[in-house]
């Protein structure tokens, strides 16, 4: 069996030289500003939609809420979930 390779395996040693600038040191050190202390304007002024469940798995089974019948796989319809022939596809 092979041996695996590393990361550093694929790495070509001119990438450091050509990210440094004329002091030397490369252009990620001259940051006065990290990513998180920049201020996230946008992210503030637009609300996100938290996510909703669109389909459940119960290994057990659960009841469909149109129907009754217990089912191990459920799809959401009207705020409720239901099995898949109540689902209207």
């Amino acid at each position: 069996m092979a041996e695996d390779t590393s990361l550093e395996d694929f790495l070509d040693a001119g990438d450091e030289s050509e990210d440094e600038g004329e002091s030397g040191t490369s252009a990620e050190d001259n940051t006065t500003e990290t990513e998180s202390d920049a201020p996230d304007t946008e992210a503030s002024t637009d609300a996100v939609d938290p996510a909703v469940t669109t389909y459940a798995w119960s290994p057990d089974g659960a009841a469909c809420a149109e129907c009754g019948e217990v089912v191990e796989r459920r799809w959401t319809q009207d705020g409720h979930l239901v099995c898949g022939a109540c689902k209207s596809w």
